[in-house]
């Protein structure tokens, strides 16, 4: 009977979840495409303030090759440094599954560097994927969980030195 009660208790709280529709899903995909559009154009004019807006105040952020980043202030930080080149970001939006006032999406992105800012040895142009985390709060989207990675392979590590004889 002790490991009937924990499995009972998990189907009733599933039970209890709302379903996943094609209109939650399509109204939370519409909401999140137009915060796409807004971000791409935010991003590339350095508002770091109004692109941490877009996280929920306790978000989690996984940049790649960084510690993660906890909280819209620390969120805040990292794009106003990020952002203080201008790039140009491009987001799609390839799947969104919501259910309730919760959804994640499954996208694509496009980061260039604007002429005569890109650091030493960064390429061009990047492109990637992400998966982020939105939950619904007081009619907004907000992003709890957030993170991507390049499509770009590493570079390649100097050859070691020959051995000594």
């Amino acid at each position: 009977m002790r490991l009937f009660a924990p499995a009972a208790l998990l189907l009733a709280a599933l039970g209890c979840a709302p379903p996943q529709t094609a209109d939650t899903t399509t109204a939370a995909k519409a909401a999140i495409d137009a915060d796409n559009a807004t971000w791409a154009r935010l991003t590339s004019t350095g508002h770091a303030d109004s692109i941490a807006e877009y996280y929920h105040p306790n978000a989690l952020v996984l940049p790649p090759n960084m510690a993660p980043i906890h909280g819209r202030a620390a969120v805040r930080t990292f794009f106003a440094t990020l952002n203080a080149v201008s790039p140009t970001l491009a987001l799609h939006a390839d799947s969104v599954w919501a259910s309730g006032s919760s959804a994640v999406e499954l996208g694509r992105w496009t980061w260039t560097w604007p002429a005569g800012k890109r650091p030493p040895g960064v390429p061009p142009m990047d492109s990637g994927k992400y998966i982020v985390r939105w939950v619904q709060e007081n009619g907004r989207w907000l992003m709890a969980q957030d993170i991507w990675n390049s499509d770009l392979p590493l570079p390649a590590m100097p050859a070691p030195p020959a051995p000594r004889r």
